[in-house]
């Protein structure tokens, strides 16, 4: 899009408006190459302020880290004077995943790998226990980011997987399992670089349940080596005082303050989910729906 309302009639043209901007820029044509065809994500967040130097905006390098076509386009425009929704529509084969993700210091590849996911348990039959799972992010075309999240349930190995969608510092993923209708909502904090662990919270509805109950609560997910042992190892797991810090010990993880880790992660998960029951549906119905029907005649 730049490049177009720029004039550049090619990307070593283009190139050169970075050299003259900034000598010592890391834009040279090979990596320019790699990103225009979305192959890699700029590794140095100063290619932004770079960017921005080009086009000739005051906006500063993070704002054009994050935001949309659609608000590049319309800087760009006020920048240079080309329409905006012609930038867009020569733009718009990009991937939207990407684009968000492009905000990132060092790309999605910096987010990606294996995690051990610890939650409270939603079944009535495992209340005031945790369920480890696993998390596994990988690049995936265009500057995506692929996510699979598994869990061990009654002895079934349950497996979601979606595109991850990225906003600024949010990560959303909306989960499911190919072979049924079961979903997971996933909302989550996006790190930055070592990209150590995610928190946020998770929604859904309990399984293992006489009920389908409409549940959220808090999730944890702690980078970990990629080992087959961390699938072998999904499980409900009791959370008493230093459960999670031996747990992580055991998927290779040494951590120097492993008792204050532990009694902090098992205080932010906290003991039990959120969840909505037939009869709480029930008791507002019986409340309400007189005075509606009455209200529709």
């Amino acid at each position: 899009m730049a490049a177009a309302a720029l004039g550049c009639g090619s990307r070593k043209e283009f190139c050169a408006r970075f050299r003259k901007a900034n000598p010592a820029t890391e834009c040279d044509l090979e990596r320019l190459n790699k990103w225009v065809q979305g192959r890699s994500l700029p590794r140095a967040a100063s290619v932004y302020a770079d960017l921005g130097a080009v086009i000739g905006t005051a906006k500063p390098g993070r704002w054009i880290a994050d935001c949309s076509l659609e608000d590049f386009a319309a800087e760009l425009a006020a920048c240079t004077g080309a329409d905006a929704a012609a930038l867009v529509a020569s733009g718009g084969g990009a991937s939207r995943a990407g684009t968000r993700a492009a905000g990132l210091f060092g790309g999605v590849a910096t987010l990606a790998g294996a995690f051990a996911a610890y939650s409270p348990g939603w079944s009535p039959h495992f209340r005031g226990h945790l369920i480890r799972g696993a998390l596994r992010l990988k690049p995936g075309r265009n500057g995506t980011l692929i996510a699979t999240y598994a869990e061990a349930l009654v002895g079934r190995a349950v497996r979601l997987t979606a595109e991850a969608q990225i906003a600024g510092r949010s990560m959303h993923v909306a989960l499911r399992e190919p072979d049924s209708d079961m979903m997971l909502f996933l909302s989550l904090q996006v790190p930055g670089p070592p990209a150590s662990m995610f928190c946020g919270v998770m929604s859904g509805a309990a399984f293992v349940a006489h009920e389908s109950l409409p549940s959220a609560c808090r999730i944890a997910f702690i980078r970990v080596p990629e080992t087959p042992r961390l699938d072998a190892t999904n499980r409900y797991l009791d959370p008493v005082p230093g459960a999670i810090a031996a747990d992580l010990a055991d998927l290779g993880v040494t951590l120097a303050e492993a008792g204050r880790f532990d009694a902090f992660t098992r205080e932010f998960l906290g003991a039990s989910p959120i969840q909505v029951t037939a009869q709480d549906q029930a008791s507002f119905a019986g409340m309400l729906d007189r005075a509606y029907l009455g209200a529709t005649g």
